[in-house]
C-alpha cells in the first residue's frame, strides 16, 4: 500500500474557488488529510475518488495504464485543473500540520507503530453560499506519464431540474471570459493604458480595470483581470446591492448611484483583481467592454485572450483587432 500526496499542478483554465498551484491533500489508509487552513474543491474530490484506492494499490500488470497515470484533469471544462498524484511507502509521507483543529495529527505517530484505523475518516465543513447551484458529476480525465489524455466514455444523461426530476433541458451556455497566460506577457502594459482610454478617455494606468504587476526577483510580469467567476464572492459582498451581473456577457457591473466606497468587493476577490478608483474611490471591475475587451485587442503576445478555457482557437489580438479596425 501507498499514501498518496494530491497536489495541484496547474491551472490552465481558471478556478473561482479558487485552487492554486502547489495546494494538496494527503490520503493515509483510510483517511484523508487537508492542511490546517485550507481547503480542497469537493467537485473536483469526487472526481478524483475512483482513482485513490488504485493508487495506493502496488500494481504489477505490465499492460495496465493505471500504475504509468500520474496526472488527472478536473472535469469542468473551464478549468482545467491539473492534479498530481505522489506515492510514497505507507507511513513516509512528511509530518503536516493537523487537518482538524484540535486533533493530533497521524503524522506524528512513529513510522514503526501499528498501522493507522483505516475505517475513520476526517471530514471537513465548508461554508457554501446558498445561491450555488451544483452541477451534475462528470467522469474526471486522466493524463498517463507518457502524454496522451485519457478520457473515460460518459454517458447522457438528463440534468436533475428543481422538482428533482430528470430533465432533458441542456445546461445554459457558459459565456467567454478572459483568459490570461502569463507565461507570454512581455510586460508591456499595453493592455493598461487600451483599458483606461476605452473607460475614461484617458491614458492612466491607475484607472485601468486591469493591473500589470510584476515579480521583480523572478523576472516576470503577469497580468491580474477579473475573471468573471461563476460564483461571484464580489457580488456577494456588496451590502448596497450595487454589484449586479450583464444578463449577456455575465460580466459584473457596477452601478455608481447605489455603491458607497465601502470596498468589501475588493476584500473579497480572490484574484486581488479590484482595486480603487484614485480620485472617485469607487471599485475598478473589468466590465468586458460589452463584450470585445480593449485590452485583449491590444496585446501583441496573446497573454490575454477572451474565450473558454480549452477552446481552440480563443479570440485573440489578431481576431478583435480586426474587428475593431477592419482593413
Amino acid at each position: 500500500m501507498y499514501d498518496l500526496r494530491i497536489v495541484v499542478e496547474e491551472v490552465r483554465g481558471f478556478c473561482d474557488l479558487p485552487m492554486q498551484p502547489g495546494d494538496y491533500l494527503e490520503v493515509k489508509g483510510g483517511r484523508i488529510h487537508i492542511p490546517a487552513g485550507k481547503f480542497f474543491c469537493l467537485w473536483a474530490l469526487q472526481s478524483l475518488m475512483p482513482m485513490i484506492p488504485a493508487k495506493q494499490r502496488h500494481i504489477v500488470e505490465e499492460n495496465d495504464w493505471l500504475p504509468h497515470t500520474d496526472r488527472m484533469i478536473c472535469p469542468d471544462p473551464n478549468g482545467l485543473v491539473v492534479f498530481r498524484f505522489e506515492q510514497t511507502p505507507a507511513g513516509h509521507l512528511p509530518p503536516q500540520s493537523p487537518s482538524v483543529p484540535g486533533q493530533e495529527s497521524s503524522s506524528q505517530s512513529s513510522s514503526s507503530g501499528p498501522p493507522e484505523d483505516s475505517t475513520r475518516g476526517v471530514a471537513r465543513q465548508t461554508q457554501v453560499p446558498a445561491d450555488r447551484t451544483f452541477p451534475p458529476a462528470a467522469a474526471p480525465s486522466s493524463v498517463p506519464a507518457g502524454g496522451k489524455e485519457q478520457r473515460p466514455a460518459s454517458s447522457s444523461t438528463g440534468q436533475a431540474g428543481e422538482t428533482g426530476k430528470a430533465s432533458a433541458k441542456p445546461s445554459p451556455d457558459i459565456p467567454p471570459r478572459l483568459l490570461v497566460n502569463t507565461a507570454v506577457c512581455s510586460g508591456c502594459r499595453s493592455c493598461e493604458l487600451a483599458c483606461s482610454f476605452a473607460h475614461e478617455e484617458s491614458f492612466d494606468p491607475t484607472v485601468a480595470r486591469i493591473q500589470v504587476k510584476k515579480d521583480e526577483p523572478a523576472g516576470l510580469d503577469f497580468p491580474v483581470a477579473c475573471r468573471q467567476c461563476g460564483v461571484a464572492s464580489c457580488v456577494n459582498a456588496c451590502p448596497e446591492g450595487a454589484l449586479s451581473r450583464h444578463p449577456v456577457t455575465r460580466a459584473v457591473r457596477l452601478d455608481v448611484s447605489r455603491c458607497t466606497g465601502c470596498l468589501l468587493c475588493m476584500k473579497a476577490c480572490p484574484f486581488e483583481a479590484i482595486r480603487p478608483h484614485p480620485r472617485t474611490n469607487l471599485p475598478l471591475i473589468c466590465d468586458l467592454c460589452g463584450g470585445e475587451p480593449a485590452c485583449v485587442a491590444r496585446c501583441a503576445t496573446g497573454a490575454l485572450r477572451f474565450g473558454k478555457a480549452g477552446e481552440n482557437p480563443p479570440i485573440g489580438y489578431r481576431a478583435l483587432t480586426l474587428k475593431r479596425f477592419p482593413g
